[in-house]
């Protein structure tokens, strides 16, 4: 919905000093026009390919679908979305980009239709609960959140913000809801820094007053489910639009573009650093304008169409941020991580090309690398490793330091039972000693397969004769020991046992007990021994 605005709401702001304006120098070029001029459309960003979707073309809500490539500087006409409208909020989930809500000309609607770029098709989704209009769409943890914006009311001027926070799951295709915006609003501008979401500036509608804008700057925390303050708007612009460097060209900053304030379309450019919780000035917009949409690419923001008061426009235009070309290359270590290894692989992402790579490994001499590495001959024990790179315009990066430990020493197993002798039983239970944790154990008997050890272990039914008996140990980190014994099984047999110096016979007769010895000298007696009663 287009802006009329007449009252200013006298919230505390943070205006922009002359000198802050020029600490840091950015600046505008003028690319190629988007084919179909319009405003109120929706932006997105899939592999550094940009879609202008939807929108207002000379009043009337369009489908449009046109990709700009700005490698090429050139747009082609894409697949139309199914439902024209515009004030539609977009995100981009796993490289699809999601188009929900907007305003169809007579109404809100809650439509969710999303476009496959790599197919050029479409497919519609659960509508958002609630139909509503100029609003935005942010992506954190796999979700998409939708917050705020416009819906219908049933007295003058017949539409009014929304505080309501809907959550929709791309995953399983259902929404739920989240906190509600502390301050309701509509036509603001929003993106997401470190996992938050900034709703910043907008309107609220007023039947006495007219539209009123807003200063604040409302921070989302979809982790905790919770809202926040950050510093106010210099400028309390209505349906202008953000976006965010993210550190790859430039330092991660958050840009706000264009709009409407105090009656007029705005040029300004007003950048936030969440890390101090201020803003500073940029280079002004050539083309004041708001209901643009505003796009980044390898850190350079691009301010596509929108309205002027009197046109609507096609024009797009680049923006080189605060800082550009002067952020080193960032480096992060896959592997190893903090832990203990047997065999060490660098392994490692940095997020442009470089022109030069190596490594220190203890404080050492940097050792040139063109990829991933394996480290050889690394000494046993504690080791620190920091990976370095350099950029094209000779910016030096460099990793976090990373502290692991190399452990090639096998478990020392001690078998106690059985040893290297023989048995008179045939179950022998298992007993042995590792000297280190291990995530695994087994034992192979007369060469058989291995047999995972989980408690006691009882060797039943042995066959007579010889055996041997392998225990294998392997370590939290991969090295394995084994220990063999070679051990013999001999039951002892049964013994007929004949007395040498006399012989015992026991005899049943006569009810009695006759018990005949030997006397010294050869000669015999005889014991009776009668059983008593």
């Amino acid at each position: 919905m287009l802006i009329i605005v007449t009252i200013v709401l006298p919230v505390f702001n943070f205006p922009v000093t002359k000198a802050q304006a020029t600490q840091n120098q950015s600046s505008w070029t003028t690319v190629a026009p988007m084919p179909t001029a319009r405003g109120g459309l929706s932006v997105a960003t899939v592999n550094g390919e940009i879609y202008a979707i939807g929108g207002l073309s000379d009043g009337v809500p369009v489908n449009v679908n046109e990709m700009y490539n700005p490698s090429t500087n050139g747009w082609t006409t894409e697949t139309p979305m199914p439902t024209a409208r515009s004030g539609c909020a977009t995100a981009v989930y796993d490289n699809e980009i999601y188009v929900i809500g907007g305003e169809v000309g007579n109404g809100y609607v809650g439509n969710n239709e999303v476009y496959d770029p790599e197919t050029n098709t479409w497919e519609t989704k659960a509508s958002m609960p609630t139909p509503r209009a100029d609003l935005c769409a942010s992506v954190v943890n796999g979700k998409i959140y939708l917050i705020g914006g416009e819906e219908y009311s049933s007295t003058s001027p017949y539409y009014s913000e929304t505080d309501i926070n809907e959550v929709y799951n791309p995953a399983n295709n259902t929404w739920t809801t989240g906190t509600p915006i502390p301050t309701a609003v509509y036509g603001y501008a929003s993106t997401v820094i470190d996992g938050k979401i900034y709703i910043m500036g907008g309107s609220q509608a007023s039947s006495s007053q007219g539209n009123i804008f807003v200063y604040s700057n409302q921070v989302y925390d979809p982790q905790n489910d919770t809202w926040s303050s950050g510093a106010n708007l210099p400028y309390a612009v209505t349906n202008g639009a953000a976006s965010a460097t993210e550190g790859f060209m430039a330092p991660p900053l958050l840009y706000v573009i264009g709009g409407y304030f105090l009656n007029s379309y705005d040029s300004n450019v007003q950048v936030y650093n969440s890390s101090s919780n201020d803003w500073i000035a940029g280079a002004s917009m050539p083309t004041a304008r708001a209901s643009l949409g505003v796009a980044v690419v390898n850190d350079v923001l691009y301010a596509i169409g929108g309205f002027d008061g009197q046109n609507w426009l096609n024009t797009v235009e680049e923006y080189t941020p605060i800082g550009y070309g002067t952020v080193p290359p960032i480096i992060q270590i896959i592997s190893p991580g903090n832990q203990t290894y047997n065999k060490v692989t660098l392994n490692f992402t940095v997020n442009r090309d470089t022109e030069w790579m190596g490594y220190s490994l203890d404080n050492g001499a940097n050792v040139t690398i063109m990829g991933e590495t394996e480290l050889f001959n690394l000494s046993q024990g504690a080791h620190n490793i920091i990976i370095y790179a350099n950029d094209s315009l000779g910016h030096m990066g460099f990793s976090n330091a990373v502290f692991f430990s190399v452990d090639t020493v096998p478990p020392d197993i001690v078998i106690v039972i059985p040893q290297n002798q023989s048995y008179g039983s045939t179950d022998i239970q298992l007993t042995f000693e590792v000297n280190k944790t291990v995530s695994w154990l087994a034992y192979s008997l007369d060469g058989g397969q291995n047999v995972t050890i989980i408690g006691n272990v009882t060797l039943p039914a042995l066959s007579n004769g010889s055996h041997r008996l392998t225990v294998y140990a392997t370590d939290e980190v991969g090295n394995m020991g084994s220990k063999t014994v070679y051990f013999n099984i001999a039951p002892f047999p049964t013994v007929s046992i004949v007395g040498v110096a006399a012989s015992i016979t026991i005899v049943l007769a006569s009810g009695c007990i006759l018990w005949e010895r030997r006397k010294p000298g050869g000669k015999k007696e005889e014991v009776s021994i009668h059983p008593k009663g």
